[in-house]
């Protein structure tokens, strides 16, 4: 009958232990194998503990991992356990199955041990929600830390061999040269800007940065819609404005009526007509829009609702108005700097994690202002250090009608490509009607 004791016992496997241990005392060489992929915590029982540590000391220093050098290492460390003797190590040799399937057993006790370690994780929560007296929002933040962190200790890839790349690469080439030169990528439906860029790529995280009154949350909420449009489900945060502003803006800018008119609600005739028509045709988008408006959201309540959202209706591109509004979390930073390198580190992360291009609005300092040429540069983004070094690309918009308002170049605004990982550094001009919030190609202005 089995006892209350084993029944209650934490997923492990004695069995996978010993055959991990036996195989790399009768064939040392098998510990290369492994090294990478289990570490002594992983064992359940302590002595396995204590023997797979005294393997992996002997490693190290590059000494034979044998029954002999293991027990002399255990005596030295351990003395007062007889269970750990050469006797023992002996019977895991003799028990050991073939050193081909080591990797197997390997994975096997590793495996258990993350069990192990959701199974703590999730007793801890209940201890701690049963007496928690505080931000529940905060809760729930360092909750959703613990199990990423297990997550990611979890999934380890570890080095690929360059023929498994080459043919995933060559698959990827070859899907590319049937697209028949249509785009790769998210299209932004600015015909130049894709050329260049191919669309917005999937895992680049892209930085769009302006000086306030350029343009670049009309530049983005156009981008947004352009995507929805070809099809691609995209989820905009909103830091700045509510969803309902959001939404007005987009409307303003689809069925081209006045944004200021529109927020008074002095239509005219015709105008309410343009305003149906724009609402019916967004009603009719052929992809999911997801709009979040949490202020100062975390980079852990952003991630955690792109995953879900992701799940649910699938996830083609990410939006985030504006990266500066952003906080890193409830952890408080020396400065704002490391915040901000955390952030844009994350937003990184996250576009490869999903797959999905993550385009990320910047507001840029006033240096730009006292120059003579206002056209900004990568050394104008504030806190820019981590930005500049995690963003594939930087895009900055510039009109200069907003400095010069007698500009040859009104109705026009300059996008300038500041950084490109995958392709050359141009100037794109785009038509912009201010009064719309709406930017177009040139020639369809």
């Amino acid at each position: 009958m089995t006892s209350d004791k084993q029944v209650l016992a934490p997923p492990h496997s004695v069995e996978a232990e010993k055959a991990v241990l036996g195989t790399v005392l009768r064939e040392p060489d098998a510990l290369n194998l492994i090294a990478d992929k289990i570490t002594p915590e992983h064992f359940y029982l302590d002595p396995h503990r204590q023997i797979f540590e005294a393997m992996v000391e002997q490693y190290k220093i590059g000494e034979p991992t044998d029954i002999l050098t293991v027990a002399e290492k255990l005596r030295r460390l351990h003395a007062d356990s007889d269970y750990l003797g050469p006797a023992y190590l002996v019977e895991l040799t003799e028990a050991a199955p073939v050193t081909q399937n080591v990797e197997f057993y390997a994975k096997v006790v590793r495996d258990y041990y993350y069990l192990r370690r959701i199974i703590d994780a999730c007793q801890t929560t209940v201890k701690k929600a049963m007496t928690f007296d505080g931000q529940v929002s905060g809760f729930i933040e360092d909750l959703e830390k613990e199990f990423i962190e297990i997550a990611n200790q979890q999934d380890q890839n570890g080095l690929t061999v360059a023929l498994e790349v080459l043919e995933e690469t060559i698959a990827d080439l070859e899907a590319r040269l049937n697209s028949d030169g249509e785009m790769t990528g998210v299209p932004s439906q600015f015909t130049e800007l894709d050329r260049i860029t191919g669309g917005w790529q999937r895992s680049d995280m892209i930085v769009i940065a302006a000086r306030p009154g350029m343009g670049k949350t009309a530049f983005a909420l156009n981008v947004v819609i352009n995507a929805v449009k070809a099809g691609r489900h995209t989820a905009v945060f909103t830091l700045e404005m509510s969803k309902i502003q959001l939404m007005t803006r987009i409307i303003s800018s689809e069925a081209r009526i006045d944004a200021s008119k529109l927020r008074k609600g002095d239509l005219n005739e015709d105008e309410q007509d343009r305003l149906m028509h724009g609402v019916r045709s967004l009603g009719m988008l052929p992809a999911m829009l997801g709009i979040d408006e949490t202020p100062s959201i975390s980079l852990m309540e952003l991630r955690s609702r792109c995953r879900r959202f992701k799940k649910e209706h699938g996830l083609d591109l990410i939006v985030v108005d504006y990266l500066q509004l952003m906080t890193a979390g409830s952890r408080k930073y020396d400065n704002r700097e490391r915040e901000i390198s955390e952030i844009s580190g994350g937003l990184k992360a996250l576009a490869k994690e999903l797959s999905v291009p993550v385009i990320a609005l910047a507001q840029l300092n006033r240096a730009a202002d006292s120059r003579p040429d206002k056209v900004p540069k990568l050394a104008d983004l504030r806190e820019s250090g981590s930005i500049e070094q995690d963003a594939d690309m930087i895009l900055f918009l510039y009109r200069d009608e907003y400095y010069n308002p007698n500009s040859e170049d009104a109705g026009k605004a300059l996008v300038r490509i500041g950084k490109n990982r995958h392709g050359s550094l141009e100037d794109v001009y785009l038509a912009f009607a201010p009064n719309f919030l709406k930017f177009t190609n040139l020639q369809q202005s």
